[in-house]
């Protein structure tokens, strides 16, 4: 699917499942993928930084081909499982960039500022600086608004129009499609469920809502990419706009870039554009 060596990696207790694109020797790069998604939402981008780093996804506790536990959901837990990955690989003593997405952003977020040790640069692709809390005072509103579709009795077809039509609507590309679908387990054609498990999900969804990311700035050491997708045919939203201030305020050194015209899910719409913004970011002195 995506040109890279799929392995299996024991991290602590777990396995995980990892997309390894090269190259060996070089500096780590690391992605973390969203809720209720998998490493192949970096399949697009990942090789390009391939002749630079060492390149890697992990399909993240609960999701994707990696193991299902029914606990350990939290920040401090999930950063543990990146401790265990860095370590089975090798990467124990060296400084890793870590670029994450969505929920994977804010993982990276709490990574730097828990571990500022190990980290030489941080990107958060649409994520990481909202505070969920402002939107749903309460968790019992959260509850409801932050839950998952319940996938019943729908088949591969179903999936497809749902991705099709109401995930990636104008964005949607072909060769998006199995991308997209590697969020499902497909076992059963007429019967498809995510791989993320509904319970599981919300124990995500209660520690994302929990978290407050300006309490994390002041921890941070490295230089931090913050990248914003702004939907096509809107502007930029004011409140999204002065988390934004905030973080390039509160951190010690940080970046804002506003993608214009992108989905939420820029590696898979913006790709391009995406490795070229990063890459200049990358090219800058720590």
């Amino acid at each position: 699917m995506s040109g890279s060596a799929s392995n299996y990696v024991r991290a602590g207790d777990l396995q995980l499942h990892v997309q390894d694109w090269g190259t060996r020797g070089n500096p780590p790069l690391i992605f973390l993928h969203g809720l209720a998604s998998t490493s192949h939402m970096f399949d697009l981008i990942a090789p390009a930084f391939a002749t630079n780093y060492h390149v890697l996804a992990a399909d993240q506790r609960g999701h994707g081909l990696s193991d299902k536990p029914d606990n350990g959901y939290d920040f401090e837990t999930i950063a543990g499982d990146l401790d265990g990955l860095l370590d089975s690989l090798g990467f124990s003593r060296r400084d890793i960039v870590l670029a994450g997405h969505s929920w994977g952003a804010y993982t990276t977020l709490y990574y730097a500022a828990t571990r500022p040790q190990r980290i030489a640069k941080a990107i958060l692709l649409d994520g990481g600086i909202r505070v969920h809390q402002d939107r749903f005072p309460t968790w019992e509103e959260a509850e409801k608004g932050m839950a998952p579709p319940r996938n019943i009795n729908m088949s591969v077809d179903d999936i497809k129009r749902r991705i099709r039509e109401r995930w990636l609507g104008d964005a949607f590309r072909p060769e998006l499609e199995p991308l997209a679908l590697s969020i499902y387990d497909l076992s059963d054609p007429l019967h498809v469920h995510a791989h993320l498990s509904f319970d599981n999900h919300m124990q995500i969804a209660r520690h994302l809502w929990a978290f407050r990311p300006p309490d994390y700035y002041a921890r941070v050491r490295c230089p931090v990419l913050i990248v914003n997708a702004v939907a096509p045919g809107t502007t930029v939203d004011p409140q999204l706009r002065k988390y934004a201030d905030q973080a390039q305020q509160q951190l010690k050194q940080a970046e804002v870039i506003w993608m214009r015209d992108t989905i939420h899910d820029i590696p898979w719409h913006r790709p391009s554009e995406l490795v070229e913004v990063m890459d200049r970011f990358l090219q800058l002195p720590g």
